[in-house]
């Protein structure tokens, strides 16, 4: 990448007063993070990628040996505490998912550490995350119990009817309650079709908040300067790949287009994650002011700006935004 080279392998960081409780900590932290997402359903789905923030960190600071012990408290406290709350069955259905999100990420740091690209860095764990849920969804399928669609729709099939009788309670009219019927039900229909793919998005987005927001906190760690959320950068075959999935989508029926859906979801979401990165580039240069920029990013997410914001990431490639928009500047 310009202007970037991939940190060498260093010594991990001095040892401070705290040092000896690092690992525990950083576990503790990433099991109450992740754990949200048992005693608040909808909402505690955020504390999901945050969970891998304190552990990428920790192997920034303090190698891959601890990150990895770190990952296996992490593991061990939500299993203790998803079998206090639902039973050992939901208990080890939420260790091992909880052993992926922050396993990944930190394994995506030992090669940093080896001196790896960063961005290919990110983008291995991207795909890594799609491994792991494509590995899940077939685990699900060869169960005895229902497939993982199946029981996403039952689980929409018991939230429309509580929804609509909130919204009924609440004073609706006859008429909005019909709307917010068919836009539920035509959400429950597409989820249940592109699973995986919706799936992948927001892993694709987890992956970003994992092991940027964990390198942010890990420096000034050298490995962690390199892993810099604005240089990130997507290889020209992405864009190829997103090319011949879209048209396949258009093109292709059933099966077919049910395969390309669940490969372009993912994919626009890695391109919208690398047009942000772009704006933060120039954010960061533009804008002394945090809470605006926080503000800016936040408009960045509403449609129709998000789509400007991925087509800004698929043709990076081609154009090279930063280093055009350096020499304008600079003329």
């Amino acid at each position: 990448m310009d202007g970037v080279t991939p940190a060498e392998p260093t010594a991990d960081v001095p040892a401070s007063p705290m040092g000896r409780f690092e690992i525990p900590l950083a576990a503790l932290a990433s099991a109450i993070a992740f754990s949200t997402l048992l005693f608040v359903p909808l909402l505690g789905a955020l504390g999901v990628p945050l969970a891998g923030v304190p552990l990428v960190r920790l192997t920034h600071r303090r190698g891959v040996v601890a990150g990895l012990i770190g990952c296996g408290l992490t593991a061990a406290l939500v299993f203790g505490v998803a079998w206090a709350a639902a039973g050992p069955s939901d208990a080890l259905a939420a260790a091992f998912v909880a052993a992926g999100v922050t396993l990944l990420p930190t394994a995506s740091v030992g090669f940093l550490r080896a001196a790896a690209d960063p961005s290919r860095c990110y983008l291995g764990l991207c795909v890594a995350g799609a491994a792991f849920i494509g590995a899940a969804f077939a685990a699900a399928a060869g169960g005895p119990g229902p497939g993982v669609g199946a029981q996403v729709a039952a689980g929409f099939d018991r939230l429309i009817p509580a929804a609509v009788e909130s919204y009924a309670r609440s004073g609706a009219d006859a008429e909005m309650l019909a709307r917010m019927r068919a836009v539920m039900e035509t959400t429950r229909e597409f989820v249940r079709q592109y699973l995986w793919g919706v799936l992948g998005a927001l892993w694709v987005l987890a992956a970003a908040i994992s092991f940027y927001g964990g390198a942010r906190a890990a420096r000034p760690v050298p490995t962690a300067e390199a892993a810099r959320y604005e240089t990130l950068r997507l290889p020209a075959a992405a864009a190829g790949l997103f090319v011949a999935s879209g048209a396949a989508f258009g093109v292709l029926s059933g099966v077919g287009r049910r395969v390309a859906g669940n490969l372009l979801l993912p994919l626009l979401t890695l391109f919208f994650v690398a047009g942000l990165s772009i704006i933060c580039h120039f954010f960061r240069r533009w804008f002394r002011v945090r809470l605006l920029r926080a503000g800016l990013y936040a408009l960045a997410a509403y449609f129709p700006v998000n789509v400007g914001v991925a087509l800004l990431g698929l043709f990076d490639w081609y154009v090279d935004f930063r280093r055009r928009g350096e020499g304008v500047r600079q003329s």
